[in-house]
């Protein structure tokens, strides 16, 4: 079987991870919702650790996206929100969070990814209200993948454009949204029918900035505004 072709910009965007000095929280910082807790040593230290992983693949019309999943309602923190797939770590993943991500993507959205596809990590970045530290992996695909979902946990798949995204480097603007305590105005982005909001927001942040630095897959128009 031929080897996939691996296109210019996207071994340009590996060779922007393994420089290393990642935008971080500079990038995290614009989808930050109000009255986030300080990353405490002692918080970080006694988090749970998870990996996600942040797939990236050309939709229908050929456009490099993002792929994300839209949780069960379920009564967790988390729960209907957007999200990349990904999960807690287990005592299989011999402590390797990227095999985490890599066990967990197949998991919940049927999708086995191999070492060819894997790019390179992005910034930690812990989650108060589940209390998990979170590693976002970026792997890439050159097609959309064929989605088996765990539905238990996923309720669908949605493959986003990232020049539908918003621009790098820009603050999100103000959306109001559900959460357990009634509706809280933050951060976010219209996507679908939902609100692209929280920890996830804040490493597509990064992830849209990381793009940027490596010249993949974003074009965006003279004004890019939330719908």
């Amino acid at each position: 079987m031929e080897a996939t072709r691996v296109p210019s910009e996207v071994k340009a965007l590996m060779s922007r991870l393994q420089q290393g000095s990642l935008p971080g929280w500079d990038a995290q910082s614009l989808a930050c919702p109000p009255g986030r807790p300080k990353d405490l040593p002692e918080r970080l230290n006694a988090a749970r650790r998870a990996g996600v992983v942040c797939l990236l693949c050309p939709n229908a019309q050929g456009q490099w996206s993002v792929v994300l999943m839209e949780r069960t309602l379920d009564n967790t923190p988390h729960s209907g929100q957007l999200a990349f797939p990904g999960g807690s770590e287990e005592e299989v993943d011999g402590g390797d969070l990227v095999q985490t991500a890599r066990r967990e993507f197949a998991e919940e959205v049927g999708v086995a990814l191999t070492d060819d596809q894997m790019l390179g990590e992005l910034s930690m970045l812990y989650i108060p209200p589940s209390n998990f530290l979170v590693q976002p992996v970026l792997a890439w695909s050159d097609v959309t993948p064929e989605f088996v979902l765990q539905k238990e946990e996923v309720a669908r798949v949605m493959v986003v454009p990232l020049a539908d995204l918003p621009r790098p480097g820009a603050h999100w603007p103000e959306q109001r949204v559900t959460v357990r305590s009634g509706t809280a105005r933050v951060p976010g982005w219209p996507v679908g029918e939902g609100v692209l909001w929280g920890a996830t927001a804040m490493m597509v942040a990064e992830l849209l900035e990381v793009c940027v630095g490596a010249g993949f897959g974003l074009s965006f128009a003279s004004s890019n505004d939330p719908r």
